[in-house]
């Protein structure tokens, strides 16, 4: 079992790894559908947005906020998952099935702290899971 868990987060980080460096993820990971988008795209004029859809900001001091509210700090998104998963069960009890994620990180994000939070996401069955790209530089923890 331990080894499982070990070759799964070694799977997650390769593909994480392949995503930052190719064009998008595309699905290329079952459990973790995570897409990388253009800032310019997203936020581009006349596009409307979808009222539903969760923004996860990541501030430039690591500070997390849930469509503006602060949830605590990338190192623990502990408090972050606890809101949508109450968001998420009140959707559900009103019949809406809407669960998609959108992050915005502002300024550097150190992969273990992105990968956290996707990992987070994901056992609240976040999807699809978006971060938004233009400024991004996701960091190794060696840097």
């Amino acid at each position: 079992m331990k080894n499982y868990v070990e070759m799964k987060k070694i799977l997650f980080v390769s593909v994480l790894g392949i995503c930052v460096l190719s064009a998008g993820c595309r699905d290329s990971a079952k459990n973790y559908p995570v897409t990388f988008v253009d800032r310019r795209a997203e936020l581009a004029p006349g596009k409307q947005p979808n009222p539903l859809t969760l923004v996860v900001r990541i501030d430039e001091n690591g500070k997390l906020a849930l469509n503006r509210i602060e949830t605590g700090r990338i190192e623990d998104p502990s408090e972050l998952t606890e809101k949508i998963k109450a968001v998420f069960a009140d959707r559900e009890k009103a019949s809406i099935r809407e669960r998609e994620v959108v992050i915005d990180p502002q300024g550097d994000v150190k992969r273990e702290d992105l990968e956290r939070l996707v990992e987070n996401l994901e056992s609240v069955k976040a999807a699809p899971v978006r971060v938004i790209k233009s400024d991004l530089q996701i960091t190794d923890l060696q840097n």
